[in-house]
């Protein structure tokens, strides 16, 4: 769909207008679709949209066996004791343990480039954990049917708090079409309506435009956002332009982020929450003490951000089913960047580079102005580390033992 303002010079158009796409030499970007599992087609055709290089089925073929990238191994013992010994890996080192076959098996393929046949996952994962088969074996969900235009018609966003009591608030957008996650964040809050502007903002940068509309609860921390995407859109003709283009809605019916959080609480939060209160009920934690939860802060937020961008990689390359309630099959990537090979368009409504400044400008003013962050905390924590040879956490069990560390050298110098 394109702008209706002719007066209002747009944001120039570009084969990379999205920071998610990869990036650098024809190997990398192909190296990295590959990894993600995409069929031959989908990879010549994100080439060619999306990077400006166009190749025949048969030249890539032929990249491909050059860069010695193939699918098919040979499932001998050793290398399928290889995958047995990943498989247990994840399990045992976060909250990857709550996965299914399916998920595993695409997880395998996306950070460990392993590809094998998704029984062979299956079967593995009934021999190393079946516990959580077990667990897994008679869930349900039920949801209604969804239909929408195509990618950027409307982005659904909303906050999850159940990680809130521990400090960790995330805030997250979907696209509705392809239920693709536009921005999955942790921060301190998710009542600052300056923080959740600026993904906005950035999401709209990155995508070189604003969708046609966008859900959000009709919470204080989403009023900065509705307006900026009234006033992005105040110029259009189209049936939602204007003060049509965001919607206030509850959370029952923010339907694509809250089966979003649905998914995150049975396969990611559900680990942490069970993690952090392991430490309150072994006497580690105490959440009423300003040291404990600044601490926790700082031995976790990073790798709690890290573990969302894990799942953000992993749902956007994943296949979504075909059934009842999803009309329309595919990887949500795929959906988003390649609307038209699902019978849909791209509703992205480009933006006026001026408009797109001057938002920036009031958001920088805004979070200056209301920087609350007191830095004494984490410079304390940064000072111990420095003096005691510690170093940063890569695993929750090393943040666990560093924020033990940390607790026990503030109290040797009270």
């Amino acid at each position: 769909m394109e702008s209706s303002d002719d007066e209002v010079e747009p944001i120039d158009e570009h084969p990379l207008s999205h920071d998610d796409l990869p990036q650098g030499s024809e190997r990398d970007i192909i190296h990295q679709y590959f990894q993600k599992g995409l069929p031959y087609r989908h990879i010549i055709l994100m080439l060619e949209k999306h990077h400006n290089i166009c190749m025949s089925q048969t030249t890539l073929k032929r990249r491909l066996k050059d860069y010695n990238l193939t699918r098919r191994k040979e499932l001998d013992n050793e290398y399928l004791d290889h995958v047995r010994y990943m498989v247990s890996m994840e399990i045992e080192n976060g909250p990857d343990s709550l996965n299914g076959y399916r998920t595993m098996w695409h997880i395998l393929r996306l950070r460990h480039h392993i590809n094998v046949p998704r029984n062979v996952v299956e079967s593995i994962m009934r021999e190393v954990d079946p516990q959580g088969v077990a667990n897994r074996k008679n869930r349900c969900l039920k949801r209604r049917t969804y239909v929408s235009r195509g990618p950027n018609f409307c982005w659904h966003m909303d906050g999850y708090d159940k990680l809130k009591p521990f400090g960790f608030c995330i805030h997250g957008c979907v696209d509705g079409f392809s239920r693709r996650i536009i921005w999955l964040e942790v921060q301190r809050s998710n009542k600052n309506p300056s923080v959740v502007a600026k993904y906005f903002l950035d999401s709209i940068k990155s995508a070189r435009g604003c969708p046609a509309r966008v859900y959000t609860d009709p919470g204080t921390e989403n009023g900065l956002v509705a307006a900026m995407q009234c006033y992005l859109r105040g110029e259009g003709l189209d049936e939602y332009a204007g003060s049509l283009a965001h919607k206030y809605v509850t959370s029952t019916s923010n339907q694509r982020i809250e089966c979003q959080w649905s998914h995150f609480r049975k396969q990611r939060s559900s680990w942490w929450i069970d993690f952090f209160n392991d430490l309150i009920e072994s006497d580690i934690l105490n959440l009423t003490i300003d040291l404990h939860r600044e601490a926790l802060w700082f031995c976790f937020a990073e790798l709690i951000q890290g573990d969302l961008d894990k799942v953000k990689d992993y749902w956007n390359s994943h296949r979504i089913r075909k059934s009842k309630y999803a009309l329309i099959a595919g990887v949500p990537d795929m959906m988003y960047f390649l609307p038209e090979e699902f019978g849909r368009s791209d509703c992205l409504f480009q933006v006026p580079t001026e408009k797109v400044t001057e938002m920036e400008n009031m958001l920088r003013q805004r979070i200056e102005q209301n920087d609350e962050t007191d830095p004494i905390f984490e410079d304390y924590f940064q000072y111990v580390m420095e003096n005691n040879g510690l170093q940063h956490p890569t695993t929750a069990l090393e943040a666990g033992v560093l924020f033990e560390n940390l607790l026990s050298f503030a109290f040797q110098q009270t």
